[in-house]
């Protein structure tokens, strides 16, 4: 019994570095993923404003100059944050699909991906401000149920 080697504490199998930051990828996408969802919920409620918007806009001395002078620069990169979006949410959950072998978490990404870029591409989807919002909503929404199943399929296995 004398000559059982034992492996040191460090020398134990560790997972792989993609292991080690997949689930704070999965967690950081499904974030942003709902942050996109909420700003497309909240877009449509904020046109009951757009007496005031418009004001802001036009005056310099008016307090929401800035911020209404932000939302309206950040709209027109709109594209690039869905394609960025997707791409990410894509990646992670073809990666976890690799490790977990369940395909749903990806295809709800592939759905939620063609939503949120078919809405912010799409002219006539993007024209139409209801089906615009309930387009891009629902795709953020898929994402991050996505990228929180893919986080849960990983932990699982």
């Amino acid at each position: 019994m004398d000559h059982i080697p034992t492996t040191p504490a460090r020398a134990l199998a560790q997972p792989p570095a993609s292991a080690r930051w997949h689930p704070r990828f999965d967690l950081a996408g499904a974030w942003l993923s709902l942050a996109c969802a909420a700003h497309c919920i909240a877009l449509p409620l904020l046109l009951a404003f757009v007496p005031a918007a418009m004001m802001a806009l036009r005056s310099f001395q008016h307090p929401g100059h800035g911020l209404m002078t932000v939302l309206l620069a950040m709209s027109r990169w709109e594209w690039l944050f869905a394609l960025l979006a997707s791409m990410l949410a894509l990646a992670s959950t073809t990666l976890g699909v690799r490790r977990h072998h369940q395909r749903w978490p990806q295809q709800l990404a592939a759905v939620g991906a063609i939503l949120l870029l078919a809405a912010s591409l799409y002219p006539s989807l993007k024209e139409s401000l209801l089906w615009h919002g309930v387009a891009t909503a629902c795709g953020g929404v898929l994402l991050a149920c996505a990228h929180i199943g893919n986080r849960s399929a990983l932990r699982r296995r």
